[in-house]
């Protein structure tokens, strides 16, 4: 069998779907939900750990010209990943709070709104059910992020930090398998409302 040269690559067996850019006006606080398509179900003891580092930002930088290095002695946040809890089957006398998530006729539905919600319309037929899926994370990014970072943005500059996902599966008495799904940068732009008291 004939085989091929060792730098001649031609199949990537790890495909990559390219690195994200998420951005933020400063002072927002968001949190945005990433689906891991690489896992059925996200509720069943994977850890997460999601960090944004700050980047060598320069003072009146622009879009073009992001950093390409990290900052030395930066800022490291780490963010909260949020799993939504996963009730079971939907069963009409059950309280059920916001974010929570059930199974109704092969669907998995989370409730947009509650507390301690009782109701016996079905997920399917309640506005205040919304279709979802088990293998959806959120990712918490808070109003301080980059307020310690040695450059802050101005009205056209803005100022960037490097984000990572990492996702680890539960105790696997094989070999336990770790995930970096997602990885790019935050982008933080210019707000005036953060600058006035």
């Amino acid at each position: 069998m004939a085989r091929s040269r060792i730098n001649n690559t031609t199949d990537d067996l790890i495909t990559d779907g390219g690195a994200v850019l998420w951005s933020f006006v400063k002072g927002e606080q968001l949190e945005l939900p990433i689906k891991l398509d690489f896992i059925a179900d996200a509720t069943i003891g994977y850890s997460y750990e999601a960090v944004v580092m700050e980047a060598a930002n320069i003072e009146g930088q622009q879009q073009t010209q992001r950093p390409i290095s990290v900052q030395s002695n930066g800022v490291e946040d780490t963010l909260v990943v949020r799993v939504p809890t996963y009730r079971g089957t939907w069963d009409p006398p059950q309280a059920y709070n916001k974010e929570e998530v059930v199974l109704y006729n092969g669907t998995y539905y989370k409730l947009l709104n509650g507390a301690a919600r009782i109701n016996s319309t079905a997920p399917n037929l309640d506005p205040l059910w919304e279709e979802t899926a088990l293998n959806r994370i959120y990712v918490q990014f808070p109003e301080t992020l980059a307020n310690n970072w040695a450059v802050n943005p101005l009205v056209n500059s803005p100022v960037y930090g490097f984000f990572e996902l990492r996702v680890t599966e539960p105790a696997n008495p094989v070999f336990v398998k770790t995930w970096k799904p997602v990885r790019g940068m935050v982008e933080i732009l210019f707000s005036p409302t953060h600058l006035v008291p």
